[in-house]
């Protein structure tokens, strides 16, 4: 099972945006990606950073995962507790769902910002950020 933590940032709401991943199994870090995503909105960078993450972890033929965020309305709207009013958000959350069927096993998980591997995501963000 490996552990995938997303972090999607802008600086303004919309502002300059960016999204890591980073994919952790038995408390090591064995992967992390970071890049800059243009000008966008902090809900949309959250769904891209895991959209990005996925897609990695299909491609590596990784089949169980626990995608884990700090983005309290993101997972409540993939795990359909909050509703998604936004069309746009509902089309990114489409997409997760989709990407979603090609795991054995997938979990989906809201910590705090303190959780150690979010704030490695949350840095890398931001070091993308301060290089744009």
């Amino acid at each position: 099972m490996i552990e995938i933590y997303t972090d999607g940032a802008s600086r303004g709401n919309p502002g300059e945006g960016a999204i890591a991943f980073v994919f952790v199994e038995h408390e090591k870090v064995i992967l992390f990606k970071a890049e800059y995503i243009g000008k966008t909105t902090n809900n949309v960078a959250e769904y891209r950073a895991m959209i990005s993450a996925l897609s990695e972890a299909i491609n590596k033929n990784i089949k169980e995962v626990i995608l884990t965020s700090d983005s309290k309305l993101v997972i409540s709207q993939i795990k359909g507790v909050y509703k998604i009013k936004a069309e746009h958000l509902k089309k990114l959350n489409e997409k997760i769902k989709e990407l979603s069927l090609q795991f054995d096993r997938i979990d989906f998980k809201n910590v705090k910002r303190e959780n150690r591997f979010i704030s490695i995501a949350d840095k890398l963000c931001n070091t993308i950020l301060n290089l744009s």
